[in-house]
């Protein structure tokens, strides 16, 4: 584990072995973040910064950087300068963007080697041979930029010529390494010199937005090996960051293994294909579609599947409920059934309720005044329906709803009507038929329903009600 020693800087002073980082506002206490064992701490000082000695310090970083080769502008506006002096990451915001001037310094502490991972030897094969497109992913803090430089230092071993696309460009690299930044360069320039100069690896810290996937897919599919570093606050999220950003079915394309890091340990190592198969919780060969299968590398096991599902892109965690049909299958007719309810209230004139019968067939029950007329007048549109959501769809009336067999109680004036349900029916939601028309209600903490619309009250009293058991549907 080397360490990253001071570089002859005004900053040193502020840095020890243990300082991450410097924030410092004008006229408060200097804030230091120190690195403890799998933690870190804030120190604040005890007394304030003075303003003066604060605008001393700026000026001093500018007169330094003046006679410093390492030293990269990599943001100039005019109330605020962000730039790379050695290791230290400035950045210094002037009032009024802030309400007074302030600097915060970043400074890398440890710098590790593979060998400090202590890996495997089935892991380091697949980073050093297997594995050419990696994502490193987790929350800020947790040393993946730290984990990507180890990465860089083991390629270059093998003499492998390799390039970093970063802002700013605090990668602690071997001066073999070049480094850009798209301070002073588009993704369409930095597009074509990648392809041109065709690089073994390429290394960007950190992806962040969607010209960035972008440029990740373009590079990855013209096979340059690709290392790159996101932020993600759990393991899949990661991998769901790329979706609405490029096409489902090329993820598994350009991207092969996610790593994920948490206070320096390899947590989890992810791994991505495609093949075309019926999801785990689905049993008829008819809905078999394109997967991305997500496996873990540790265990071996499949953990998610992503893959379409009524015309939504779903991330569906692969548990041992998942895979014997009985929670994670329920879980997934709900959402079924909300996403073909969204459908169908687009479709149809009247209301309507829906059962999921059987993983290839939904009842839909409508109005029975209805039913001639949409088998009739809008069968092409069902027909169509039933080609997207893989269902074969069968029309039946409101005589045919389960109804709860639950005794009750009314109470009716002009003013109110009134629903005594049994005490065991508190705080639940309802739908109610009235000849033709549905309405969804909730009983209170006394397991009472009431209506003081009039229009609705004259409705129950003239056609009265039945209440539908949708633990059924």
């Amino acid at each position: 584990m080397e360490s990253i020693w001071p570089c002859g800087s005004v900053l040193d002073s502020f840095f020890d072995e243990n300082t991450m980082s410097l924030h410092i506002k004008e006229n408060r206490p200097i804030l230091r973040k120190k690195w403890w064992p799998w933690n870190w701490k804030p120190i604040v000082d005890p007394t304030p910064f003075p303003s003066k000695d604060l605008k001393d310090l700026v000026s001093k970083i500018f007169k330094e950087i003046e006679t410093r080769e390492d030293w990269f502008l990599e943001i100039d506006r005019k109330l605020s300068k962000i730039s790379q002096l050695g290791p230290y990451r400035i950045v210094i915001v002037y009032p009024p963007l802030s309400d007074g001037l302030e600097i915060t310094v970043a400074k890398p502490i440890k710098r590790l080697t593979m060998q400090d991972y202590k890996l495997d030897k089935e892991v380091l094969e697949l980073f050093k041979n297997s594995s050419k497109w990696i994502l490193v992913s987790w929350a800020p803090w947790s040393w993946k930029t730290t984990f990507a430089q180890a990465l860089v230092d083991l390629y270059h071993q093998d003499n492998n010529i390799i390039k970093t696309l970063e802002s700013p460009r605090d990668l602690m690299v071997s001066d073999d390494v070049v480094q850009y930044s798209f301070t002073y360069g588009t993704h369409d320039e930095v597009r074509d010199i990648l392809l041109l100069s065709r690089p073994d690896y390429t290394v960007y810290d950190e992806v962040r937005n969607k010209a960035d996937f972008e440029l990740y897919k373009d590079l990855r599919l013209t096979w340059i090996w690709l290392i790159w570093v996101i932020h993600a606050t759990r393991p899949v999220d990661s991998i769901q960051r790329f979706l609405g950003t490029i096409e489902m079915w090329v993820i598994p394309q350009v991207l092969d293994t996610v790593v994920f890091i948490d206070k320096w340990i390899i947590n989890e190592i992810y791994q991505l294909a495609l093949s075309v198969k019926v999801p785990a919780w689905m049993s008829s060969e008819d809905l078999s579609r394109p997967v991305i299968c997500v496996t873990s590398f540790f265990s071996k096991k499949v953990e998610y599947e992503i893959y379409t599902f009524w015309e939504q892109i779903v991330v569906v965690p692969i548990t041992e409920e998942m895979q014997s049909n009985t929670s994670g299958k329920s879980a997934m007719w709900e959402y079924a059934k909300h996403a073909i309810q969204q459908k169908l209230q687009k479709l149809l004139p009247c209301d309507f309720l829906i059962k999921i019968k059987s993983a290839s067939v939904l009842d839909l029950y409508i109005p029975a005044t209805y039913k001639w007329r949409i088998i009739w007048k809008s069968w092409n549109i069902i027909s169509q329906l039933e080609k997207s959501i893989w269902l074969s769809i069968h029309v039946t009336t409101f005589d045919e709803l389960p109804i709860m067999d639950v005794v009750t109680e009314t109470k009716i004036n002009k003013n109110f009507f009134e629903i005594y349900l049994p005490k065991e029916f508190i705080d639940q939601t309802f739908t109610l038929l009235v000849e033709d028309s549905l309405i969804t209600v909730n009983s209170d903490s006394n397991a009472v329903i009431s209506f003081k619309n009039k229009s609705t009250i004259k409705s129950l009293q003239k056609r009265w009600f039945l209440i539908v058991d949708k633990n059924k549907l």
